[in-house]
């Protein structure tokens, strides 16, 4: 088996609280030998699940997100001043 490191940039939005936040992520991809794909995330060093599956807003912990590109939390804070 062969593992492929890769790295993913996201920007989220909470629908619930307006909270918005961005991460980015280590991710492992590996192919087993059936060809199933398993990918494995990191943030900060941690292993976290998958920030596309089930994601929670850090500030209300509710799951109703909006995940973009990576920058758009960025350049929206920038508007507000």
């Amino acid at each position: 088996m062969e593992t492929e490191h890769v790295q993913r940039s996201y920007s989220f939005v909470c629908l619930d609280c307006g909270h918005g936040w961005e991460g980015t992520f280590e991710i492992d991809v590996t192919v087993d030998d059936h060809q199933h794909t398993i990918a494995t995330y990191h943030l900060d060093g941690r292993l976290v699940p998958s920030p596309l599956q089930s994601p929670r807003c850090p500030a209300c912990e509710r799951g109703k997100i909006r995940i973009m590109r990576a920058g758009r939390v960025s350049s929206a804070r920038g508007y507000e001043h």
